[in-house]
């Protein structure tokens, strides 16, 4: 049953992720490089193999680089924050996170509760949600060291 809990889960997670309305994402007419711009950004995170999830605060985030498809730049990086903010303070493992981001504060206040909305009618079993506070943990733009190519 667990296993039945945690596919409701990641599918409900699945969905919203890829049913994001495009009206919200930046556009960009014929140029196709990047815009940097303040975007929101919440956080989702669960052990499928456990009810409990997790749930970060809308963080604004200035500075994030929006691709010209409204698509956001090093996006992983940003889960990648939140899963191990999680698993570090709740000693919470094999974390599965996504984070959802728009531009419009608005906008991802309502994938917000949509999101919260999906996980607790999709679960069979009731899960258990948890918010992060905002002083606790909010997303930073991530800083990319890269190696300059050597010239031959």
């Amino acid at each position: 049953m667990i296993h039945k809990t945690c596919l409701a889960l990641l599918c409900a997670l699945l969905t919203l992720l890829t049913t994001l309305p495009a009206h919200s994402m930046v556009r960009r007419g014929g140029d196709k490089g990047a815009k940097t711009t303040m975007v929101y950004v919440f956080g989702v995170s669960q052990n499928l193999g456990d009810t409990l999830v997790y749930f970060s605060s809308i963080t604004p985030v200035a500075g994030a680089v929006v691709k010209g498809h409204g698509e956001l730049e090093n996006r992983i990086y940003y889960s990648e924050q939140f899963k191990k903010y999680v698993e570090s303070a709740f000693g919470q493992s094999h974390q599965t996170t996504a984070v959802v981001y728009g531009t419009s504060l608005k906008e991802v206040e309502k994938r917000f509760g949509k999101m919260e909305e999906k996980i607790r009618k999709k679960s069979p079993y009731p899960p258990t949600l948890k918010y992060v506070r905002p002083e606790d943990f909010h997303f930073k733009v991530p800083v990319i060291v890269q190696a300059e190519e050597e010239s031959f």
